[in-house]
């Protein structure tokens, strides 16, 4: 049970995020004492193997995210919708910076998104990795989702865009069916979803991520009473008590947020 995948979204205080300077500790932290990895690559005996997974492409995260992870030569996954991203975004930098999640959704030509461009310089500095978010991040959990659309659709037009292989899908908000999660994973070799627990390796037919939003530290994730939930909750998820990544709420913990 030594790889965690963490699970954020903002580089900012508040709702689903950090503050840069608690994500320098952070990063910091995992960059001393764990072992950096992204999908598929061999795990490291004897220490914590970690995988940074970033939702939605938000701006924060080229302009703050990405410098950090090149001053820890770290690496990070981040997962993107196509249908967001635009080529060109007429906005100064703290205008982007200042949207939150709804106004950057409902209005993508604003610039709260990375553009093409800045997706294309940090892929190609070796600290980023794309993964698909759907196309458009619908919930895929309802019967009448066009699975070609929102599953399929993105990694060809990210494949194009970026020239670059896409072997991961991060479901949006964790949420599947076990069709579409079966449509999923004949598309992609790694297949992401939510479930607060840890991974035995990369050779699942889900990966749980943890939720490292809002963290109280830098090294919140890591705390003893924690990694013992994040082993329960792997075992619980294999018996199929709770399929496939609902954390079940009797396994909740005194300061550790139940995953959804």
């Amino acid at each position: 049970m030594n790889l965690l995948v963490l699970r954020y979204h903002r580089a900012r205080a508040g709702r689903q995020g950090n503050p840069t300077r608690l994500l320098n500790a952070h990063f910091a932290h995992i960059a001393y004492c764990c072992a950096n990895r992204m999908p598929g690559e061999p795990l490291a005996p004897g220490v914590t193997n970690v995988c940074l997974n970033f939702d939605d492409g938000f701006y924060d995260f080229y302009a703050l995210v990405y410098p950090l992870l090149v001053k820890h030569d770290l690496r990070a996954l981040l997962a993107v919708a196509p249908h967001y991203i635009r080529d060109f975004v007429d906005a100064p930098p703290d205008e982007r910076l200042s949207l939150d999640q709804e106004a950057a959704f409902a209005s993508p030509e604003r610039g709260g998104f990375c553009t093409w461009s800045e997706l294309e310089e940090m892929t190609a500095s070796g600290h980023v990795t794309i993964a698909a978010h759907g196309n458009s991040r619908l919930r895929l959990d309802h019967p009448d989702v066009d699975l070609a659309a929102e599953i399929e659709r993105p990694r060809i037009t990210l494949m194009k865009r970026l020239s670059l292989p896409v072997q991961s899908f991060v479901f949006p908000d964790g949420k599947c069916s076990p069709r579409t999660l079966q449509f999923a994973r004949q598309h992609y070799r790694f297949v992401f979803g939510n479930g607060g627990a840890a991974n035995r390796d990369w050779n699942q037919p889900v990966l749980y991520r943890i939720d490292a939003d809002e963290m109280p530290s830098p090294t919140a994730p890591f705390a003893r009473a924690r990694r013992a939930v994040y082993r329960v909750r792997f075992w619980w998820h294999r018996a199929g008590r709770d399929w496939p990544w609902r954390a079940p709420h009797s396994l909740k913990l005194r300061g550790v947020r139940s995953e959804t």
